[in-house]
């Protein structure tokens, strides 16, 4: 008899993802409903501009 070991960590990671994959397209549908997520989340003002947080942000891209 062989000893199959679950790994729960992975099986919920795997499940959590699939969780964001649907709310990523429910979320992305329009372009209203991407505002209202952004804003709910604390990313964007009710005007659509950057809250204080995000406004330096600064992400590196690769050089080529």
């Amino acid at each position: 008899m062989k000893n199959n070991k679950v790994n729960r960590k992975e099986i919920d990671t795997n499940s959590f993802v699939a969780i964001l994959k649907k709310y990523k397209k429910k979320v992305s549908k329009t372009e209203e409903s991407s505002k209202i997520f952004l804003t709910k989340v604390g990313i964007i003002d009710k005007s659509g501009k950057l809250e204080k947080n995000y406004k330096n942000l600064c992400i590196p891209q690769e050089q080529g």
